[in-house]
């Protein structure tokens, strides 16, 4: 039965960590729970597990984008142990921008304290022949007697110095003093390296996310134990401290918390999940879908739908050419029951245009950011500055009225103070598919004002990929194409 066990969690190593692995909570001592538990995934952990499992027999390099209090640390620190019991002559590394963070001697903060006592706690069985904790649970180094897989640990300057390695978890990569010394390092080092961090706008870790179809993502919904009142409670504490921006980025993975010029927040954008049943409203009206072209490579092209003030669905496809994009979102849309199609006309969405020129049985209309804003003369809901005075173009328009959007969502939401026509508001499910992908591109667009002081979007500040996904949304739900509609009241 023991062999039948090891053959067991030496090829499933969710049920390795699930069986065999405990951790250490101190938090629960405030409650009088045990601080020493038993590492029960919870289902995205359990996706995080078989994410790393994939990477690491496939030798993928990939960043993971993680809410604070994710329990990622300790998920790769659990991994690594597997790797080290399973798999003879694996190294495994573990780096960050300092060495206290990476082992320090009963500190169970630090990586290693906490690979030693998922060790100190396996199954006797498990312990590899001839292992002694004082022979082979050294500083920054542990040692497999049986089987000559090592565990490595580095810092700052000095990772991906100690030779190669099957897999290299670097932690909290966002805050790298010099990340470009340690890329060049680890380039050579191994052909499996797990970026694990907070974002951190405008570091290479970011970059890197924003580039990366492969990329894993920790949301903070994720974790069972982040209720909407855990999340409340938090947020105050760290506001009336004056760090609502280090809540944003910790917590709601929004990098450019607390810049100047960020157009959409991320706790707006969490109010707006689920929005319509917690306020009790019924999405009516008509329903509009939104395609964002590409024309293959990096980029994706994007479909969003929308039924009112609810964004119905959401998809997004690298492998399409800008012509087969056109063919795609037609098809969606009167497979979804779309009454109007909307898409990106220019550029690349030329292709697309081509594709949609004499399609029949909804209402296609082509659409360019770049074009003058809609009703010029018109003043900007309370403002006192027209439209053409207000905006450098439909795009400025268009995300500025998304934005509208989702702070009057926040207000009725957290302060109960619905808006006049509710017709106005946006609401995201929860389960809608790519949702932690669209909350990070929602949140990485920024605004400043032009010489003339009109308002000019970003959407890729430094160096972010195109938010494809956010732009299908901007365009389902931006200024309706015929002049007869009406623009939204905001504020």
């Amino acid at each position: 039965m023991l062999a039948g066990a090891k053959a067991l969690y030496a090829a499933s190593p969710v049920a390795f960590i699930s069986d065999c692995v405990w951790m250490y909570e101190p938090r629960n001592a405030n409650r009088g729970a045990p601080v020493r538990i038993p590492a029960v995934p919870f289902p995205r952990q359990r996706e995080f597990i078989e994410w790393l499992h994939n990477c690491f027999l496939n030798r993928i390099s990939a960043p993971v984008e993680k809410s604070r209090d994710s329990g990622a640390t300790w998920v790769a620190s659990a991994f690594a142990v597997w790797v080290w019991l399973f798999h003879p002559g694996a190294s495994v590394g573990f780096g960050s921008r300092k060495e206290i963070l990476v082992d320090r001697n009963g500190d169970m903060s630090s990586i290693f304290e906490k690979i030693r006592s998922i060790i100190r706690h396996l199954p006797s069985y498990l312990l590899p022949v001839g292992f002694q904790e004082k022979a082979h649970l050294n500083y920054m180094r542990i040692l497999n007697p049986e089987n000559a897989a090592t565990i490595i640990g580095e810092a700052g300057d000095n990772i991906g110095r100690g030779g190669r390695t099957s897999l290299y978890f670097i932690d909290e990569s966002g805050f790298l003093e010099r990340p470009a010394l340690v890329d060049a390092s680890l380039t050579a080092a191994t052909d499996c390296r797990i970026d694990i961090s907070t974002p951190n706008v405008g570091s290479i870790f970011d970059a890197w996310c924003a580039r990366e179809p492969r990329k894993f993502i920790f949301d903070v919904s994720d974790a069972p134990w982040h209720t909407e009142e855990w999340l409340k409670q938090k947020r105050a504490e760290l506001e009336l401290k004056g760090l609502g921006h280090i809540y944003r980025r910790e917590y709601l993975r929004d990098a450019a918390a607390g810049l100047a010029g960020q157009l959409i927040s991320a706790d707006w954008v969490e109010a707006a999940i689920g929005a319509a049943q917690k306020l009790g409203i019924k999405p009516t009206g008509k329903k509009i879908a939104g395609l964002d072209v590409a024309d293959g490579g990096a980029d994706a092209s994007a479909f969003a739908g929308r039924h009112g003030i609810e964004l119905q669905y959401l998809q997004s496809r690298p492998d399409l050419l800008a012509d087969a994009t056109g063919a795609w979102g037609y098809g969606k849309a009167m497979e979804l029951g779309y009454d109007e199609l909307r898409y990106d006309s220019i550029g690349v969405g030329s292709g697309a245009a081509a594709t949609l020129r004499d399609k029949k049985g909804l209402h296609i209309v082509g659409w360019a950011g770049s074009d003058g804003v809609k009703w010029p003369e018109r003043k900007y809901a309370n403002t006192n500055r027209t439209n053409e005075d207000m905006f450098l173009n439909l795009k400025a328009q268009a995300w500025w009225m998304l934005r509208d959007r989702f702070v009057l969502t926040f207000r009725a939401v957290t302060e109960g103070r619905m808006p006049d026509n509710p017709d106005d508001l946006i609401s995201i499910p929860p389960d809608l598919p790519e949702l932690r992908e669209l909350k990070t591109e929602l949140t990485q667009v920024t605004y400043k004002d032009t010489n003339a002081g009109k308002v000019q979007v970003n959407k890729a500040p430094d160096g972010q990929k195109s938010p494809n996904r956010a732009d299908a949304v901007v365009i389902s739900y931006g200024p309706p194409p015929r002049p007869e509609m009406k623009i939204i009241g905001a504020f």
